[in-house]
């Protein structure tokens, strides 16, 4: 053999000749044999990430304050706004400490004199449910003696409310001269 190839050249070209081979062999197969290769440690074409994050609920109330109505008379009224932070749905509850105005020493009036007036109450809160809406609710203030819920079903507070309370016609004779009070407590709770 040694007499066949007599030039240096073609003895290095047969030397590389089986790694060639070998070459153009496994080429064909080359891919799915660097797949394999690529997932035994652990790489790949595509990849998954696991995204997650978290809001959490929040449901505040801001504002209130006091109201003097002056000289009290039937029809009279007043507004009062509030602040109203919610990122979920919630429910608005509200109670009243005394059913109206009434008078701060003698809330059962005097002879044919009373001493309490009632109001009627509008609660108004709009809402985003996906569109914008308006929840709104009215209670007598008897009625605020045993506390109401407001409920904003599954939207969500646009940011304020306002609460419009009008005085109702005092009853017999009128009322009683003095001071009058009224205390209403908003307490807003969130509905996960």
């Amino acid at each position: 053999m040694p007499g066949l190839f007599r030039d240096s050249r073609t003895r290095r070209w047969l030397a590389l000749l089986p790694a060639a081979l070998l070459f153009a062999a496994s080429s064909a197969g080359a891919e799915s044999v660097g797949r394999d290769l690529d997932h035994a440690i652990g790489l790949s074409d595509s990849i998954d990430l696991k995204l997650t994050g978290r809001i959490v609920e929040r449901c505040t109330l801001s504002g209130g304050q006091s109201i003097n109505f002056g000289h009290l008379r039937g029809g009279a009224g007043v507004r009062a706004p509030f602040g109203l932070d919610c990122n979920v749905p919630f429910d608005i509850d509200i109670l009243s400490s005394r059913g109206g105005l009434v008078h701060t020493t003698q809330p059962l009036g005097e002879g044919p004199f009373a001493g309490a007036l009632e109001y009627d109450l509008t609660l108004t809160v709009p809402m985003l449910r996906p569109e914008p809406a308006t929840v709104r609710a009215s209670f007598g203030s008897q009625q605020l003696m045993a506390k109401r819920t407001v409920s904003s079903g599954d939207g969500i507070a646009a940011g304020n409310g306002m609460i419009e309370v009008v005085l109702r016609n005092p009853t017999g004779a009128g009322l009683l001269a003095g001071q009058y009070a009224e205390t209403l407590r908003l307490t807003v709770t969130p509905r996960m």
